[in-house]
């Protein structure tokens, strides 16, 4: 999966480049993206990992409803400034457009509606072509079940529809190689043109652009992805509305954001990693997650929360950076502690990465 919070593997910043450019940032004050609210009270403040520069950024809870948001924030100008760096280009695509074998091709074909899928494994094809009968389709349910529940199945939403799918921020378009692998019709848009131009050049059928602001038909996909990218953009109800007008009736949305009522940012605090203060804008829990989607006219069907020792790892880095004590530094590098507290938050279901499916009205 790509990741989809601060920078992981597709985010890594030229630091150098924007720290020479940082003093020319202008700062905004804005108001709930919910509720129009000014209010607010300050959750955290942290410093500006990300960049270098001295500023500090601040975390504040709308008083009136809730939802958390960086206040205040750079402008729109700046941010384009930031995330002309943001991306790298896509490795080895070939990589990411094998489809899925064995049991997860199996329990896609036959409990989640994808259409059989081409493949060099020789059996493959044949046997997800003929499929289960009824009763065996009930008895195999169980471990269907196990094999559609583990980490790299989340990204495989139910096929649907005549197979249209939008991978929204799709950033060096590993995602939209995955989806078309896989069966769907698959389709990409980003802000970033040199993102795009690379994906292009790769043979992908991507576009310039962002939602709300792109001129798709509407009603014209079965569904959309959105892997880390809403916690970016200045409006997020204002995207959500925006991608349920382009899902056809029925169609979902895939979606992933870091979870702020996780245990990882209950424990780390201002050093939990998925902050990406200044470039995380909106800060979801849960429930105000839930409550978007809804006034976007999106009906939430699961929560799947998503395992990441990385994002332990780094706070542990983070944390280290904070308070100067050896152990945190330590810690980082422990692959017990860092696999426990990762085990532990998924359990509970309070993993810093919570993905949402979500079904148009």
């Amino acid at each position: 999966m790509a990741d989809c919070v601060a920078f992981g593997q597709s985010e890594r910043l030229r630091m150098s480049d924007l720290k020479a450019g940082f003093r020319d940032w202008r700062m905004e004050e804005t108001p709930c993206d919910y509720c129009g609210a000014a209010d607010s009270d300050v959750l955290l403040s942290t410093p500006d990992r990300l960049f270098g520069s001295p500023m500090t950024f601040h975390l504040v809870v709308c008083r009136k409803c809730g939802l958390a948001r960086t206040n205040p924030r750079p402008t729109s100008e700046s941010l384009a400034a930031a995330y002309r760096f943001a991306y790298e280009p896509p490795g080895d695509l070939a990589r990411h457009s094998d489809p899925p074998h064995g049991l997860l091709r199996w329990a896609l074909v036959n409990y989640r509606g994808y259409p059989p899928m081409a493949s060099g494994r020789s059996g493959d094809a044949a046997q997800a072509a003929s499929g289960p009968g009824p009763v065996m389709r009930f008895l195999l349910a169980p471990l269907a079940g196990l094999v559609l529940r583990r980490r790299k199945a989340a990204i495989y939403l139910p096929y649907g529809g005549e197979g249209r799918l939008l991978d929204f921020g799709c950033g060096n378009s590993e995602h939209v190689a995955r989806m078309a692998a896989a069966g769907w019709k698959a389709e990409g848009i980003d802000l970033s043109p040199e993102a795009v131009e690379t994906g292009r050049a790769k043979g992908l059928p991507l576009r310039v652009g962002t939602l709300p602001g792109t001129d798709l038909p509407k009603e014209s996909f079965d569904a959309v992805t959105a892997w880390g990218t809403l916690e970016h953009v200045p409006r997020p109800l204002a995207t959500l509305k925006a991608i349920r007008d382009v899902l056809r009736p029925g169609g979902r949305l895939l979606i992933s954001v870091p979870g702020l009522d996780s245990l990882p940012a209950a424990w780390f605090g201002r050093a939990w990693y998925p902050l990406g203060l200044p470039l995380h804008l909106t800060h979801f829990t849960r429930a105000t997650l839930t409550r978007h989607l809804e006034a976007a006219g999106l009906r939430v069907e699961q929560f799947i929360p998503i395992r990441s020792g990385g994002y332990v790892r780094e706070s542990f880095r983070y944390l280290a950076d904070d308070t100067g004590r050896w152990l945190h530094r330590r810690l980082s590098h422990s692959r017990f502690v860092v696999g426990l507290l990762s085990y532990w938050a998924l359990l509970t279901r309070r993993a810093s990465l919570m993905v949402a499916l979500a079904r148009r009205t």
